[in-house]
Formats: structure tokens, C-alpha cells, sequence
């Protein structure tokens, strides 16, 4: 225990000096007057003590010690809540195991602190025993866990769960933040079914009338060498099969990746199932397909390339969309701009804006006409102005130079599917800018830099979704070195192409000049992911507004009607209604301005997510494994009640006793407040009676 001041030590001896001078000028010759030498006294000690206290106390003294607690050991249990489980408790009697849960964390309360998780998608701090998550990602349930409680005195982590994931990276694979024990409980039959099914199905969401396309169909067959299976592509649109392969499956643990060509004949959203026949004795039958929705776009395509100066890039880039029939390409030096960028859907802007040219007038005039932009850095490029006309990605200098940047492929983009990344390791690198990167909001990354061996989180590819218009960022100049590089190993430039062309497929647009419309940030969704609607209302002179209410009316496929009103933001409107169940949706927005009615309408599709269902055989090796990383055991869900002994016989599991330094500042102390009126008060007292006022 020790005391702290605000004021030089030194300053406690002015403090009974002060409070012995005030009580001796105050009493020197009123000694007389009181009947005893013992009050007189008595009453000078009460002047002395209250004096020098309250003056110490003005030096602003704080009181530190030592304060002991005993915290008991926290037992974190998890309990998987995925889809999963529900095969897992084919075999296993589901209220048994819950009262057999409850019953252990009960026990375990008498003795230590209990958390209760539950996980799937991803995690919840409840415990939930639906199993109707439609995701599994351990991995990151378990890190979550750790790192938000590493300052607590976690003893056990119990994991309950049939060991299989489907997001994440395997929990094997991770070194946790975690120096206790886990124990680990299995639940499912790991026994090895027949089963065939589709186990990942690969296409562009979005494709050209008239330009084939591929589906990627990954097929898998458990249990079933010497069956044979077919598998097809069934168009629902035109109602009929498009594709048929039979399959020989070669072994116990198959697999076979499928690539089907389909012409593209009609515009519009076409649904497609990608299924695998059933083999004899085959129990799951739920992943044995899955739905696929493709937007065939009929339109024609205007893109104009703006060029600083000449550079191979721009050749490169004209010669990549020139490939593709439904894109007119344009290319114009900045110094004699002359065409009407209205007619374009998409401006590539190369080395703009620079020191010469800034493109205010471009970059004004498509945001005003919403057109999309794709940028494209470089030496030459005027980092400040750039920062300042788009919010995809912010540059910051770190000096005047330039770097080399190979690109890697970000595995959670998600606007398309390219083709680059089985050998986009070893492209050439691209120049980039020495500086400091940061991605915008609405905006994801397609590549990341890696400068030299390391790996740098750095955008070096990203496109961005905003309600007038769409922008792209290429951070870096030398694509052309990509083509040279793609010819010369497989003596053609698709790979290299094809990720030019998905850039601009996704970012050219076409201008809508209704004075009311309603978008989507896609058409297709899926149960898991929020459904969300933007609008925009112009008055006569094209102008944004947002003064009147948007009404939306949804319709299901049952005919049932649901109502919403857009929430206003900024200028226009926008709507988040969350998950739907699967199914095809149309929708009717209303407004009206200035006496005129306006209205909009369209259609969306919300496709089920089986993946829980792709995979039901349990992973018990999963789960020993990672019980023996920690020192703990795994125990099958019978003998779940068990593990209440184990932990109590775990001498690492310990109740510990924390000592932590606390401060209190004598001024709150109200005891010692009190103490001082009462004397004030004895000493008021004493002198009144004494006749001494």
C-alpha cells in the first residue's frame, strides 16, 4: 500500500504545520474561557486534526494497493449447429444428447465458469440445438474464441461437432492463441456411404447473346467403383436436357471435373440443374444436384480507352476486348479528345489523370451519365487528383518511385469467376506506385500485390459497386508483359484476356435514362445472402431527388405479397430486406413526383445452398487430432457426461489468483468525511456550551 500525490512530496509537512497554526491563532488566548484545561485541549486537537486532514487532502492524494481475487477456471463449450448434424443424429438420439449436455454444464457450474457457443456460418454466443446452419467454418469459431478470451482463465474448451467443414481452412491447420486443453466429442457415423454427388458446380454469372459459355462441373462418388453414372445439364427455361456424359467411377474415393459448352441462344436469367444419377443403395439423395442461374445479356457494348501518352498497355487492352464480338473499342490520346463519351458504357482511363491532364471532364461527366470507369495507374498518373476522383482505392505516396508487384488471386472475390489463377503466379509483375493502398467501401479485390517473396494484403485489382456507376482499378502498368508472358507459355492470350474481358463484362453497363429506376446489385442469390434494392428519382432536369416516398411490393412464387417502404439516403433510396427462402421473386417499386406517376419492376432469383449436405460422413480423425494438439481427448457423444471427471482430474485446470493494483483517491472516502463533520460538530458543540461565541 503507498500513497501518490499531485504536488511534491515535501508538501505533507506544510499540512499539520497549516492545520497547527490555524488551530493556535484561533485558541491563544481563549484558553480562559473554558471551564478545564482538557476541553480547551480537546478542542484545539478537533481544529488541528480536521485543518491538517482537509489540507492533505487538497494535495490530491491517491491511495494505491494490492486487491487478491480468486478467479475460478472457464470451461468453453461449442456446440456444432450446422446442417450437418441432422445426419449425424440419424443414429444418435438427439433429446438424449441435449439432456446429456445440459446435465454436464450443470454440473460443471458448481465448480467453474461455463461459456456456452454455438457454431456454423458463423459464431453465436448461445446454445442452439436446430442444426440449420448452412455452414460450417471451425476454424474461425475457434479463433474468435480464443482471442476474445485470452485475458480469462480458460481451463477446457469442450468441442462437440461431426468434424466436417465447409469454410475456413482446416482448424488442424491453425496455431491458436489457446494454452489450455480441448476436449473434443463426436457426434455421426463415420462409416462411409454410397453416395455420388455434385460436389461443385463453376460458370460465369453473366455471359453475351451469341457467346458460348462453360460450366465446371465437379463430380464425386464415394463407395461406388465400378458404377457408372450420368450426369446432365438440364435447361429449365427451354425445358429440356442440354448435356449428358456418362461417368465410370474408378474408385472408392472418386472424383471428375466436367466442362460443358452451352450455346447461348436467348436472352435473359436461364436456369440450369447440374445433376448426377443415383446409384444403387445410395441414401443421400439431396446432393446429388445443383442449381445454376446464367444472365444472358443481348447488347452491344462501346468502350473507349484514354490514353496519357501511347504505351503498350493500351494496344494490349484494345487487342483483349477487341476479341470479343458484342465490344466496339475506341482508343483516343488525351491531348486530342474528341469523342462523346455518352455513347460509351465503359471509359478505360490509362495514366489519368496526370500532370497534363487531369479527366475532371471526363470523370465528371460519366459520373453525371453513369459510366462506368477503369482506371489504370501508372508513372505518369497524378496520385493526389486520382485519390480525389474515385473512392475505390486510395493511393498514398511513400516517395517518387516506382515498384514491381506480382499479382495473387483473392479467393473471396466474388463478382465473377476468372480463369488467370493457375498461372498468374509467375506473370511478369506490374509497375506500381511506391505507396500505401486502401480499398473504398462496396469495393472488392480481384488480385493482391506480392512484392518480391512477400505477401502483402495491398489491392492490386479492384472493382467497385456504386449506385450511379461502377469503377475499376488496375494499380499498376505492364499488361502488356501479362499477354507476352501467356503466348509464350501456351502459345495463345486467353487466360490473360479472359481476365481483361470479365473486367469490363462486369464494369460496361448501359445507360438508363428513365427518369425512375430500381436496381440490383445481382439477380441471383442465395438463402444466405441479404437481398438489397437501390432507386433513383430525377426530376426534369436530370437532377437526383428523393422527396417522395418509394413504395415495393415483393411477390413469391405462392403469390404471397409483402410491402416495404425504401429507406432515403444521401439523394436516392435503398433497401435491405435480408434473407429469402429460395425461389423466384418479382418486384413492383411506386412513386410519384410533381403529378406523375412513375413505376419499376423486375425479377430475382434466390437459389438453396446444400453444402452441408454435399458431405455427411463424420471426421472423427479431425477431431482426435485436435484434442491431442491440446492435450485433451476425444470422446464419442455417449460417453459425453465423462468428461466431467476428466476435467476435474486435469491438475492443469486451476482456479488462479489475480492481484491487481488498485487506485482510490482519499477525497471519495465518504467514512472519512463523516469523521470530520463530527468532530467540526463535537468542536461547535463543546465551545457553545463553554460560552465561547
Amino acid at each position: 500500500m503507498s500513497f501518490s500525490l499531485s504536488y511534491p512530496t515535501w508538501f505533507v509537512i506544510l499540512c499539520p504545520l497549516v492545520g497547527f497554526l490555524y488551530a493556535f491563532f484561533l485558541y491563544r488566548k481563549k484558553k480562559s474561557a473554558f471551564p478545564s484545561t482538557l476541553l480547551y485541549w480537546l478542542v484545539f486537537a478537533f481544529r488541528f486534526f480536521t485543518t491538517t486532514v482537509l489540507t492533505f487532502l487538497l494535495l490530491s492524494p491517491i491511495l494505491k494497493y494490492l486487491k487478491h481475487k480468486e478467479e475460478k477456471p472457464g470451461i468453453v463449450f461449442i456446440q456444432d449447429n450446422s446442417g450437418s448434424e441432422k445426419f449425424a443424429f440419424r443414429k444418435i438420439d438427439s433429446v438424449a444428447y441435449r439432456k446429456s449436455v445440459i446435465q454436464l454444464l450443470n454440473d460443471l457450474r458448481e465448480e467453474y465458469n461455463v461459456k456456452e457457443y454455438t457454431i456454423g456460418d458463423n459464431l453465436k454466443d448461445t446454445l442452439r440445438f436446430q442444426y440449420n446452419e448452412t455452414a460450417t467454418d471451425i476454424s474461425s469459431a475457434l479463433e474468435t474464441v480464443y482471442t476474445s478470451l485470452e485475458n480469462e482463465n480458460i481451463g477446457a474448451v469442450i468441442l462437440a461437432s461431426d468434424g466436417i467443414y465447409n469454410k475456413g481452412v482446416s482448424p488442424l491447420h491453425v496455431s491458436y492463441p489457446f494454452k489450455g486443453t480441448m476436449y473434443t466429442v463426436g457426434l455421426g457415423d463415420t462409416t462411409i456411404q454410397r453416395d455420388a454427388f455434385i460436389a461443385r458446380v463453376f460458370a460465369n454469372r453473366v455471359v453475351y447473346l451469341g457467346d458460348p459459355f462453360a460450366i465446371r462441373t465437379d463430380a464425386a462418388a464415394f463407395s461406388c467403383t465400378g458404377s457408372v453414372v450420368t450426369v446432365t445439364v438440364f435447361n429449365h427455361n427451354s425445358n429440356r436436357v442440354v448435356s449428358s456424359q456418362q461417368v465410370k467411377v474408378m474408385n472408392d474415393h472418386f472424383s471428375k471435373s466436367i466442362e460443358t459448352i452451352i450455346p447461348t441462344n436467348v436472352a435473359g436469367v436461364q436456369h440450369y440443374t447440374i445433376s448426377i444419377s443415383k446409384v444403387e443403395g445410395e441414401q443421400n439423395v439431396v446432393n446429388n444436384s445443383q442449381e445454376l442461374f446464367v444472365e444472358v445479356l443481348d447488347s452491344k457494348e462501346s468502350v473507349l480507352i484514354v490514353a496519357n501518352a501511347p504505351h503498350p498497355d493500351v494496344f494490349a487492352l484494345k487487342e483483349a476486348l477487341s476479341k470479343n464480338k458484342n465490344y466496339k473499342v475506341d482508343v483516343r490520346m488525351a491531348q486530342k479528345m474528341d469523342a462523346n463519351i455518352s455513347n460509351y458504357n465503359l471509359i478505360v482511363l490509362h495514366n489519368i489523370p496526370s500532370v497534363v491532364y487531369n479527366g475532371s471532364t471526363i470523370v465528371d461527366q460519366a459520373k453525371r451519365l453513369g459510366i462506368s470507369l477503369w482506371y489504370i495507374v501508372g508513372a505518369q498518373t497524378a496520385l493526389p487528383v486520382f485519390n480525389q476522383t474515385q473512392t475505390a482505392l486510395q493511393v498514398t505516396a511513400r516517395g517518387a518511385g516506382m515498384a514491381d508487384a506480382q499479382a495473387i488471386p483473392n479467393s473471396e472475390f466474388s463478382y465473377f469467376t476468372q480463369t488467370l489463377t493457375p498461372a498468374i503466379g509467375n506473370l511478369p509483375p506490374l509497375s506500381i506506385p511506391f505507396a500505401e493502398y486502401k480499398t473504398g467501401m462496396n469495393a472488392q479485390v480481384l488480385l493482391i500485390q506480392r512484392l518480391g517473396s512477400v505477401s502483402t494484403t495491398y489491392p492490386l485489382w479492384v472493382l467497385q459497386q456504386t449506385p450511379n456507376q461502377r469503377i475499376g482499378v488496375t494499380a499498376g502498368e505492364g499488361i502488356w508483359r501479362w499477354r507476352l508472358y501467356n503466348y509464350e507459355q501456351y502459345k495463345n492470350f486467353n487466360q490473360v484476356d479472359d481476365c481483361i474481358l470479365k473486367t469490363a463484362q462486369y464494369l460496361s453497363v448501359k445507360r438508363d435514362k428513365k427518369q425512375f429506376r430500381t436496381t440490383m446489385p445481382k439477380s441471383v442469390y442465395t438463402e444466405s445472402e441479404p437481398v438489397s434494392f437501390d432507386a433513383e428519382l430525377y426530376n426534369e432536369n436530370y437532377e437526383l431527388v428523393n422527396t417522395p416516398d418509394v413504395q415495393l411490393t415483393l411477390l413469391d412464387e405462392k403469390n404471397q405479397k409483402k410491402s416495404y417502404t425504401l429507406n432515403k439516403e444521401g439523394s436516392s433510396y435503398t433497401l435491405n430486406i435480408g434473407n429469402l427462402a429460395a425461389g423466384k421473386y418479382s418486384y413492383v417499386t411506386n412513386t410519384s413526383h410533381n403529378g406523375k406517376a412513375y413505376s419499376a419492376s423486375g425479377t430475382f432469383n434466390v437459389i438453396a445452398q446444400n453444402i452441408e449436405e454435399i458431405n455427411t460422413t463424420a471426421d472423427f480423425g479431425l477431431l482426435n487430432q485436435l484434442a491431442k494438439n491440446y492435450g485433451g481427448e476425444f470422446v464419442f457423444s455417449k460417453d459425453i457426461v465423462s468428461l466431467k471427471e476428466k476435467i476435474k482430474n486435469n491438475k492443469n485446470i486451476k482456479t488462479l489468483i489475480r492481484s491487481d493494483v488498485n487506485t482510490e483517491a482519499l477525497i471519495h472516502w465518504k467514512w472519512l468525511f463523516a469523521l470530520l463533520a463530527l468532530l467540526l460538530s463535537a468542536e461547535w458543540f463543546i465551545r457553545k456550551r463553554s460560552g465561547n461565541y
